[in-house]
């Protein structure tokens, strides 16, 4: 019960902060980070509520249903910011809890509460009986700064991890409960599908579902959430899918690994500039389309290898569909035009689901990649919005600042995908052999330790 009074205690903390630097932002003297809810989101609000789509905004990129989002803050008796944060809170709130008590159910399932005896003397006791899951939300949005309140990423985020949350358990031995198990494919799938309508990230994630019959009732509940709210949207609001030609003229964003080259050339007499457009900050000038597009061919080249894993995948554990969806989604975010901050929380959220399986006998391999994360987050938090102006300048200490972010960023993509790919390698007998012997080896150990500490 301890831990888990302890990471409640920090969660608490860690969201009064934030959301004090959020709806009290004017009495503290800090960079503003939610500019994009007062002046973007609400103008957005003053087009929706007339029944139509923002078209004619280029910041529009976004899929119908994230409207629901922007139109939400109208039901509360706040003004629309404010709204706004406490909407973002509540599904953080929810996030938290749904991790709290799939990690307390996954302890209890799988035995991780130490004996008494076993409680003293065994040396990774305290790591069985930890929520890394809600460890892991709960510091990943507290390092990612109030920026996590500020866009609405992390309500998109808080959509994917409840959908993984029943993925995963419906890969946890199916067979002893069928109907339960096509219930949660089911809720999975439609949420995914309602996720990808707001910010269609979460469409990697369907990539990820167990194979057979998994893989059958997650995409078909997909589709027809998907089909549904497409077509609500497109028969009730005109443009619904205007998002679909939203970012052709996309430059190369200043955060994003493939800005590098043109952070040094600028200081080398390149004829470029950094400008406002589609919404963030961009390198234009010479040579940038070709980066850009090298962007977009290294996007398909990871998306390929997905497939290809997926399609070769020999085994599937309780934690390769979570492992998956990070490793997805990391190859996505390095592969980008654009690595904007908010990003981070996408791969907070999947992280914590891996976090599910941690400990000395959780099956995700996920464990270093998490951690790399996590020091990402944070160093997004310190360049933007404090060395923002800096990196528009080029100046060293960010540019090296955000590189080390995105080498971080790029070794968690590689680790986590070399990792993936060795675990989904071995036969599903010899891996079960291998965990079996695992776990008769540490019972021994238990056993023999007991024995000693009971011996005169």
């Amino acid at each position: 019960m301890a831990p888990f009074l302890a990471v409640g205690a920090l969660f608490v903390v860690t969201r009064t902060v934030l959301l004090l630097f959020t709806v009290r932002e004017r009495e503290f003297v800090l960079p503003s980070v939610t500019n994009d809810v007062r002046e973007i989101y609400s103008r957005w609000y003053d087009v929706l509520s007339t029944g139509s789509f923002p078209d004619h905004d280029v910041m529009w990129q976004y899929p119908p249903a994230a409207a629901l989002v922007i139109l939400a803050p109208g039901l509360l008796p706040f003004s629309y910011s404010t709204s706004f944060y406490w909407i973002s809170f509540a599904v953080d709130v929810l996030t938290f809890v749904v991790l709290l008590v799939a990690a307390r159910r996954r302890l209890v399932e799988s035995g991780a509460a130490p004996a008494p005896a076993e409680a003293t003397t065994e040396r990774w006791a305290w790591a069985r009986t930890q929520p890394w899951a809600a460890w892991v939300w709960t510091l990943g949005v507290a390092l990612g700064g109030p920026i996590a309140y500020g866009r609405y990423d992390l309500i998109v985020t808080g959509v994917a991890v409840c959908a993984l949350v029943l993925l995963v358990r419906a890969d946890a031995r199916p067979e002893l409960d069928l109907t339960g198990a096509r219930r949660r494919l089911w809720g999975g799938g439609g949420l995914l599908a309602f996720g990808a309508m707001l910010k269609i990230w979460p469409v990697l994630l369907l990539l990820c579902v167990g194979p057979g019959r998994r893989w059958r009732e997650a995409w078909g509940a997909a589709v027809v959430t998907g089909t549904l709210i497409l077509f609500g949207f497109w028969a009730g609001m005109p443009h619904a899918l205007s998002f679909l030609n939203a970012q052709g003229g996309r430059g190369v964003e200043v955060e994003s690994i493939a800005a590098l080259p043109f952070h040094v050339a600028s200081h080398h007499g390149w004829d470029g500039y950094v400008a406002l457009n589609y919404g963030s900050m961009e390198y234009l000038g010479p040579h940038v389309n070709l980066a850009a597009k090298l962007c977009l061919i290294a996007s398909a080249l990871a998306f390929g290898w997905l497939v290809f894993w997926r399609l070769t995948a020999r085994t599937w554990h309780d934690a390769t569909t979570a492992d998956a969806a990070l490793v997805g989604v990391l190859l996505f975010v390095v592969t980008s035009r654009v690595i904007s901050p908010q990003y981070m929380v996408w791969m907070v959220g999947l992280g914590a689901v891996c976090a599910l399986h941690f400990g000395p006998r959780g099956g995700s391999v996920m464990r270093l990649p998490v951690v790399l994360v996590l020091i990402a987050t944070a160093l997004s938090c310190v360049e933007y919005p404090y060395w923002f102006d800096e990196l528009l300048n080029a100046e060293r200490g960010a540019v090296l600042l955000v590189t080390v972010r995105n080498v971080l960023l790029l070794g968690a993509a590689v680790i986590g995908a070399s990792r993936l790919w060795r675990s989904t390698r071995a036969p599903a007998g010899a891996q079960g052999l291998a965990g079996g012997l695992r776990v008769l080896v540490a019972q021994a150990g238990s056993r023999s330790r007991s024995q000693e500490m009971s011996a005169p």
